[in-house]
């Protein structure tokens, strides 16, 4: 009587492979709306251009007002009474408006981020749309008043992300869920794309040398060598770009764990908590400077950078924030953030990118990396790419899933015929 076979040992490939088919298929549509709605995000802003919902043009000429004239000139035309001024920018480039942002008590705290201009710096850059310490919509109940430059004039407000672009990052950024939990949740899908791409590579990884057949789509391919090759051939030459995209994600949803662990690497400072945690003492019977003074100061500290933005304290024990670029704002780029004690008229710390370390560089360029900014278009286009691709690997590997599951069947409905034949 013949012994029973050994249980077949599953090989270390077979696992990776189960584990990349069932992440996917199991989370098939939220990876593809988060694939989706990031591309939308992408190129958000030229949309509203076309469609006409941007922000109006800046016609004057001459010499643009001081900060502090802009925020005056706002408090004047605000009509909500109990708003206090947060935050103040100088548009980016002539014909743009400035803006000043204005805010509840009690809601100021939230230090919520203005279009166009969030706090150049660790991991905060120009021209996009951020969430701050703590982890709360940095959106609630404020109110941004644009004025043009040189005349001061109001030219309009907006409420901080309106529309369907408040729809796409709300459901890209915590899918509708209030607090950390929604924000923690895209931290873990950003996780399971990593995990694909990594047991992805193993999987398409050539067998007997065929290297070339790996980065191509073979002619006249169709059904499952269709879907094969093109779920590899696709996922081979965007690897790099997704698993960047992706990583920049994890980075936005945890970015203390993040910057702990590539600060184990890379050593540097902790430059999101020295800046958004930095407080001061308030002097007993003292004033604070205002933000012209504060202004004299920074650029006394770094007198090649103009101004760019600055965020006002709302509290006593807060610093003052000064957001400076060199040249011409590249939109995205990390830019110099200079904080303030406006008790003791003094500069607190420094956030230049000349002097980054290389972690600190890595932690700078997270935000802009996965927005596509900072980069130039085609950067943008590539990560506009990175979100298009998502819904073509969902398509290729369920059919390919699918059509071997069908082959499987049929071969087992013909294996239990031809065993039923041979009883007849």
């Amino acid at each position: 009587m013949a012994g029973k076979s050994k249980p077949q040992r599953r090989s270390l490939r077979y696992w990776l492979e189960q584990i990349h088919l069932w992440t996917g298929l199991i989370l098939l549509l939220p990876l593809v709306m988060m694939g989706i709605t990031g591309s939308v995000l992408v190129y958000a802003h030229d949309l509203e251009h076309l469609f006409g919902q941007d922000e109006p043009q800046a016609t004057a000429a001459g010499e643009w007002r001081s900060p502090a004239e802009l925020i005056e000139a706002a408090t004047a035309a605000n009509s909500e009474p109990g708003r206090i001024p947060i935050a103040v920018r100088w548009p980016a480039e002539p014909g743009e408006p400035a803006a000043v942002r204005l805010s509840r008590p009690g809601m100021a705290d939230e230090r919520p981020a203005m279009r166009n201009a969030g706090p150049a710096g660790a991991g905060q850059a120009p021209g996009q749309v951020q969430a701050a310490i703590p982890r709360v919509s940095p959106f609630a109940g404020s109110l941004q008043i644009l004025l043009d430059p040189v005349t001061a004039q109001p030219m309009g407000t907006q409420q901080a992300m309106t529309g369907w672009v408040r729809f796409f990052h709300d459901l890209h950024g915590h899918l509708f869920i209030p607090g950390g939990l929604g924000r923690d949740l895209v931290g873990y899908l950003g996780i399971a794309m990593l995990v694909l791409g990594c047991t992805g590579l193993v999987i398409w990884w050539p067998r007997n040398g065929q290297w070339k057949a790996a980065f191509t789509i073979r002619k006249g391919a169709k059904g499952l060598r269709l879907h094969r090759d093109l779920h590899g051939a696709v996922g081979i030459w965007s690897l790099l770009l997704f698993m960047l995209v992706n990583f920049t994600g994890v980075y936005l949803a945890f970015p203390q764990q993040i910057s702990v662990a590539v600060n184990a690497v890379f050593p540097g400072r902790d430059m999101r908590a020295a800046m958004f945690q930095a407080r001061v003492e308030p002097v007993r019977g003292g004033s604070r400077i205002g933000l012209t003074e504060g202004l004299a100061l920074a650029q006394e500290k770094v007198p090649d950078a103009r101004f760019l933005n600055a965020f006002l304290p709302t509290r006593p024990d807060q610093a003052l924030r000064i957001g400076l670029v060199r040249g011409t704002p590249e939109d995205g780029a990390p830019g110099i953030t200079v904080l303030i004690d406006p008790w003791r008229a003094q500069v607190i710390d420094v956030f230049d990118p000349k002097t980054f370390s290389a972690g600190e560089a890595i932690i700078a360029w997270q935000r802009a990396l996965h927005y596509g900014t900072g980069l130039g278009g085609v950067y943008k286009f590539l990560v506009f790419v990175s979100g298009v691709i998502i819904p073509l690997f969902a398509v290729t590997g369920f059919f390919m899933w699918w059509i071997k599951r069908r082959n499987r069947q049929a071969t087992e409905r013909a294996k239990q015929e031809a065993l039923r034949q041979v009883a007849e």
